[in-house]
């Protein structure tokens, strides 16, 4: 599994986890960046993206990801 935290690539997390790309949309991240995710960490990208909040940004991944792998009810 994936440990993910400011020094995972935006590329790591979205092979592993593609249900995460939402959430990197939702901060600015670009449709043509799903195809080939760029190799960035993610605490670059909350620089760029996020007003430096890298906590909140892998707070949402990891919603989003334990959201996609709850069962449906």
């Amino acid at each position: 599994m994936l440990t993910i935290n400011g020094h995972t690539t935006v590329r790591e997390l979205l092979t592993e986890h593609p249900n995460a790309f939402d959430v990197l949309v939702s901060h600015g991240m670009c449709q043509n960046c799903k195809d080939n995710p760029p190799p960035v960490p993610l605490e670059h990208f909350a620089q760029k993206h996020c007003d430096g909040d890298l906590e909140k940004l892998i707070e949402k991944v990891e919603s989003a990801i334990r959201q996609n792998e709850s069962p449906p009810s």
